[in-house]
């Protein structure tokens, strides 16, 4: 029996739930919102405190039974103690110049070439 994180990873990009946590889900007649988080991993090499999200970022992912589908995704701030400076981590989550993600974009060009 698959549990619940095991049919995610089959929905969502992947490797985003090593970085991500679903928070919340919004389903309705006419589309789907997953609402991610980063995971509470500071930085490597340095003293950090978390110090909130960044704004969210909406990426359009596979359509789910023939809804779009849209990922609403926020990063954590962290702040370095030592030198006061505040840091995201970088996810390369779409694909160069649009809001699709890698996966969805990477379909798509494969759908329409001849």
């Amino acid at each position: 029996m698959k549990t619940d994180l095991d049919l995610l990873r089959y929905v969502l990009p992947s490797g985003i739930l090593d970085y991500f946590e679903l928070v919340d889900g919004h389903f309705t007649d006419i589309d789907t919102h997953l609402f991610l988080d980063e995971q509470p991993l500071p930085p490597t090499g340095g003293s950090y405190t978390s110090k909130g999200f960044t704004k969210q970022r909406v990426i359009q992912d596979f359509p789910l039974r023939g809804k779009p589908v849209f990922l609403h995704i926020r990063r954590r701030k962290w702040l370095n103690i030592q030198t006061e400076e505040v840091v995201t981590s970088q996810f390369d989550l779409t694909h160069l110049g649009t809001q699709l993600s890698q996966e969805f974009a990477d379909f798509l060009k494969g759908a329409y070439r001849d």
